[in-house]
Formats: structure tokens, sequence, C-alpha cells
């Protein structure tokens, strides 16, 4: 090994080591009582049988987990179910402002959220849906939407356009085609836009703080009443953040396999 890639090595576990830190504190911090966590000297190794920051943080807000659950999955679904055929026709159809079209689609991404918190607001409290799962489910499909029509589009127009023609002239209608043709090869990509779709629903903390109160309330804002003007209870921080971060990981590596060949289609060309 020569002096340049042992500097390289060294500094490969520095960074690693400098963004694995702060979760691995997390995941030590959730099996330790208060006392053990402001402890000096550090305890180091905690008692992993000690489960009661799990059991008090889920005796109280196992219903917000379920909110949670219930909003990211629907809103993954409902915006899947509007950008594939999007994309699929932005790609295959023919009409004079399609390019026009997909751009304007793409700029309504770089707005932030946030900047449509209070128009938001305004519109679901007049519709009566503040507070409500069906609110974050519209709002949060309606940001995911133009990130899902672009990245779609790409895995599509991997699809070779020969199969494509070679259903319509079989006689298979447009929605034949997409259904029968175009989605069993594009599967891989679908799987992709969900993953990142469902990670950045169920993480999502703004509008979920402008748009619910109690009812409809999800994880992440339980998360962030954790920390408070007097105190910050990190024991039930540490407990909720571990449960946070198990379902996207859980839902990464069931698609593992569809994401890889999903990010790598299209990578070399005949």
């Amino acid at each position: 090994m020569t002096k340049s890639v042992r500097w390289q090595l060294v500094a490969a576990v520095v960074i690693t080591f400098v963004f694995v830190a702060p979760i691995l504190w997390m995941v030590l911090a959730a099996f330790k009582t208060i006392n053990d966590i402001y402890a000096i000297p550090p305890v180091w190794v905690p008692d992993f049988t000690y489960l009661d920051n799990f059991k008090l943080l889920l005796s109280e807000n196992w219903p917000f987990l379920l909110n949670s659950t219930i909003v990211t999955l629907s809103a993954t679904a409902l915006c899947l179910a509007f950008a594939l055929p999007c994309a699929f026709g932005l790609v295959y159809f023919q009409f004079g402002a399609k390019n026009f079209l997909a751009d304007w689609i793409l700029s309504t991404r770089m707005m932030p959220p946030i900047a449509a918190a209070v128009p938001l607001y305004m519109v679901f409290n007049g519709a009566g849906m503040l507070d409500t799962m069906p609110a974050l489910i519209i709002a949060y499909a309606g940001f995911n939407l133009p990130f899902a029509v672009w990245v779609a589009m790409s895995f599509f127009r991997n699809i070779p356009k020969e199969i494509i023609e070679a259903a319509r002239i079989e006689g298979c209608g447009w929605f034949q085609t997409f259904r029968i043709v175009a989605l069993p090869l594009a599967k891989s990509g679908i799987a992709t836009v969900a993953t990142f779709v469902f990670i950045f629903a169920w993480n999502e903390l703004l509008l979920a703080l402008f748009l619910t109160t109690r009812e409809a309330k999800t994880f992440p804002v339980v998360i962030s009443s954790f920390s408070t003007v007097t105190k910050t209870y990190w024991e039930l921080i540490s407990a909720a953040t571990i449960i946070q971060i198990l379902p996207p990981v859980i839902f990464t590596i069931l698609m593992q396999r569809h994401i890889v060949s999903g990010l790598t289609m299209g990578a070399v060309k005949n």
C-alpha cells in the first residue's frame, strides 16, 4: 500500500466517522437512562435490554407513527398514480408544447415547500381539511410529483421505441401499451422513484407543522416537540430517531436490487 493510498484510507475513515458518530450516539442513547446520558465519565456501552424509553415513547405516540405510515404510503401511491402516466405521455406523445410542459413541471420543484405552506393552510382551511390525513397526502404527493415525473421520464426513455411501436402495431391502445408493456419494462425505475418519494414524504416536517395540530400529526412533528425552551428530552429523541430511520432503511433494502438496476439503466449504450 502506497503512502497516498494510506492517506486516502485515513481520510475516508475520518469522514465516515464524522457522519456516523451522531447516528451512533443516538442509537446508544436510546438504551440509556437520562442519568447515563449526562454521566461523566460517559457510559460508552449501555444496557441494550433497557427499553423503557421506547415503551414510554410508543405508549403515548403510536397513533402518530401510524399517521406517518398511512400518509407516506398513500402519498407515494398517489404520486406514482399521476407521475407514471404523465411521464409516459411526455416521452411518447407528440404535441407542440411537450418540452414547455416538461420544463414547467420541473420548475415547480424549485419552489421550497415552506413557500406554499401559508397558501396551502388557507386552501385546506377553507375546504375544512385542516388537521386531516387527506390534506397531508395531497400536499406530499403534489410536492413530490415533479421529481417523480422527471425521474420516471428518464426510465421510460430507455425503453426501446421499437417495442412501443410494435405494441401499437399489434393493436394495443395507449393505455394498454402503458400498462402491459411500459410498466413491466420500467419496474426498476418505478421502484427507484417510489423509494425516493417514500423517503421524502416520511421525513417531511414543515408542511406537517403547518397543516396539523393533533389528529393528523405525524411522527417527525412528535420528535420536534421533545425539544422545548426549558428542556430537551434526549432519551425520547434518541428512541424516536431509531424508529424514524428504520422504515426508510427497510424499504430501501427491500427495493435495493431494483434501485441498483434502475440507477444503472442506460449507463452503457450499445
